[in-house]
């Protein structure tokens, strides 16, 4: 099970809506529903396992300043369409009309651009000669099938779709995908198009390919073990959504971590895997985002947005900018 991708990776985001293109004139955006894990078992330990990576764990609004500077603003988002995401969203937009600069993950990008991304990344994950699934256990294969079924994709489908993009797929409930395909403004667009609006200047961090490159760099035994996860427990994704958005909505983000450790029924591997994947998301990804942003920063009064998994830690990017000389403050 991957907890991780709504807080990061806008461009496979780009790719799904793609995949479950809704036709005009659809029924009302369905509401995402799931359970609250916030109180599972074991959490007391779990968390004091995960103390390095809880540092700043409180706090999603984060504000940073120098002698002599503008002070700039951090903002972890959450790539969702939930209502409630996106009137956290509004709250900390206003900061973005007094930003000089304006940097997310991606950039601001209209839907020409994001259009291209989707089919750039389909391309990529996409093997037409071969067979993926094919070498399986018999028990994975039929498991991965029922699990791409239920997300509305035809098995012959599946089986012509590279393992790190199906385990991808395991993230987002299909009731939030559908939300994104019917063009509802999610987070991290929110911020860009408000910036713009304003006349504010837009940014990326990264760029799609090389978001691509970090997935597709997903060890196939990892990418195994997370749709094992799925196809077994195919509930799990819309419970850990649904606690995810609470977390989210109480500036609690990192909490996320922990609660990921306790759920579910899964072996010593799958939880090696669940972690070797949550690493692959954020290590280096942090120290990029980092490198980046400190021009902005040294020039004063950016509002830099990225997934909101990328702030807290003892190297996310709430104790880099520190390590730069920066005095960073959670504001909520």
């Amino acid at each position: 099970m991957d907890t991780m991708r709504d807080w990061s990776l806008n461009a496979v985001a780009f790719a799904f809506a793609l995949l479950a293109a809704t036709p005009a004139g659809a029924d009302a955006p369905p509401t995402c529903e799931g359970k609250d894990l916030t109180h599972a078992a074991g959490l007391v330990a779990a968390r004091e396992k995960r103390t390095d990576d809880l540092i700043d764990g409180d706090g999603i609004l984060w504000r940073i300043e120098k002698p002599g500077l503008a002070p700039s603003y951090l903002y972890g988002t959450i790539h969702s369409t939930d209502d409630s995401a996106v009137a956290l969203a509004r709250r900390a937009a206003k900061r973005i009309s007094g930003a000089s600069i304006v940097a997310t993950e991606l950039g601001s990008m209209d839907a020409v651009e994001r259009a291209s991304i989707s089919a750039s990344i389909l391309t990529t994950a996409l093997d037409r000669d071969h067979d993926t699934l094919e070498g399986l256990p018999e028990n994975d294969r039929a498991g991965i099938e029922t699990f791409a079924a239920a997300q509305g994709f035809p098995s012959q489908f599946a089986h012509h779709l590279k393992l790190w993009f199906l385990a991808i797929l395991t993230a987002t409930p299909s009731c939030e995908t559908k939300r994104q395909a019917l063009g509802l403004p999610e987070v991290d667009q929110y911020l860009a198009e408000t910036a713009k609006t304003s006349g504010v200047k837009v940014v990326g961090l990264e760029t799609a390919e090389e978001q691509i490159e970090v997935l597709s760099s997903m060890r196939p035994e990892t990418a195994v073990a997370l749709l094992s996860v799925a196809a077994r427990e195919p509930d799990t994704s819309d419970d850990v959504y649904a606690t995810m958005l609470r977390l989210y909505r109480d500036s609690r983000p990192a909490e996320i971590l922990p609660i990921a450790d306790v759920i579910g029924d899964m072996s010593d591997d799958e939880r090696t895997a669940q972690d070797e994947f949550i690493r692959l998301l954020l290590t280096n990804r942090n120290a990029t985002m980092a490198e980046r942003a400190a021009p902005l920063l040294k020039e004063g009064g950016a509002f830099i947005a990225v997934g909101a998994l990328h702030l807290p830690g003892k190297g996310g990017l709430v104790e880099r900018f520190r390590a730069l000389g920066y005095t960073v403050a959670k504001e909520w």
